[in-house]
């Protein structure tokens, strides 16, 4: 991971030390240095000099420095909200992290989208897609992410500790990269910076406490966004919890290649999916239903752990066999 290394700019040494304490206590992928104004020591590792009042003249000696528009005392996380775009702003085309780009960036390749859905709630749509995702990023040997669309995510299945950036704070960023166009070493910088895997391998996002960031954008926005972090991950599978937005899912569908995606439909234990009740083209389509007990899912440190060493595990990785043979 690429911490971001951001040099405060003040005179005033307790507003330094308070700022500096706040970041160590709640921003992991910051580190904070102090000094009273730019110098010749604002090259190399640092990343941006923050600071308040300066002329324009003392900005102009430094490329590096930067004045939030939120104000000094707006917050820390606001200042480092505006720091971190103003660096990502800042990565032009051919800059340092060019070299480390994938051949292929805009394209995704056959089943890298792992659409999950259901036609009611309930019945286990997230617990599968996070579950399939685990299989194939610890056992499988893919680069996985699991991305909920649903309209409010379940807190209860995000790892307390792992420390991601939310949703929101990602589309920030990444809206910010579209509208300068910063080009694609912004893109890998964000997602290099804002992602974390949990203890399976699996990219995860923090979820949002109030509506989806993700079920907010538009089916054309979703897919944009999806080709920007496939290809600065260089992950090969996407696991999409749709839960039940069935007509969001259609009208996705219609932007896809044919061979992009394989849809999952969860069906309840015991009964089988109806015939023709896909509401999209789908050239590859599963259904599954998964027997979770309570015995299958522990809840700890404040969070239920989608483990699969159990029977849900069981019958995860037997419809891994069956994607891994259909999309293979």
């Amino acid at each position: 991971m690429n911490n971001y290394v951001v040099c405060i700019l003040d005179k005033d040494i307790h507003y330094a030390k308070a700022f500096m304490k706040v970041v160590a206590l709640e921003h992991a992928g910051f580190t904070v240095r102090t000094r009273s104004a730019c110098s010749e020591g604002c090259a190399g590792e640092i990343d941006v000099c923050v600071g308040f009042g300066a002329t324009g003249k003392e900005r102009e000696s430094c490329p590096k420095a930067f004045e939030p528009p939120c104000g000094k005392y707006a917050g820390v996380s606001a200042i480092l909200k505006e720091a971190g775009a103003f660096v990502i702003d800042r990565i032009g085309p051919g800059g340092k992290e060019a070299a480390l780009y994938p051949k292929g960036f805009w394209h995704m390749g056959a089943g890298t989208l792992l659409c999950v859905y259901a036609y009611a709630g309930g019945l286990g749509t997230s617990c599968a897609a996070i579950g399939i995702g685990r299989e194939l990023a610890r056992y499988r040997g893919e680069s996985v992410i699991y991305l909920s669309l649903e309209d409010v995510e379940d807190l209860f299945l995000f790892p307390v500790g792992l420390r991601a950036m939310r949703a929101e704070e990602i589309l920030y960023r990444y809206l910010r990269l579209l509208n300068t166009g910063a080009g694609q070493e912004g893109f890998l910088r964000l997602f290099d910076t804002a992602l974390r895997r949990d203890e399976y391998g699996l990219f995860r996002l923090a979820p949002d406490e109030g509506p989806g960031s993700l079920a907010g954008l538009s089916p054309e926005e979703l897919y944009t966004f999806l080709t920007h972090i496939t290809g600065a991950l260089g992950l090969t599978r996407v696991v999409l919890d749709f839960g039940t937005r069935l007509n969001f899912l259609k009208m996705f569908s219609g932007l896809m290649k044919p061979d992009e995606a394989l849809f999952l439909e969860v069906i309840p234990e015991g009964r089988e999916a109806g015939t023709g009740r896909f509401l999209f083209q789908a050239e590859k389509s599963l259904t599954a239903a998964f027997p979770i007990c309570e015995e299958d899912v522990r809840r700890q440190g404040g969070y239920t752990d989608v483990g699969i060493a159990n029977a849900f595990g069981l019958a995860v990785k037997e419809l891994c066999d069956r994607i891994l043979g259909d999309i293979s």
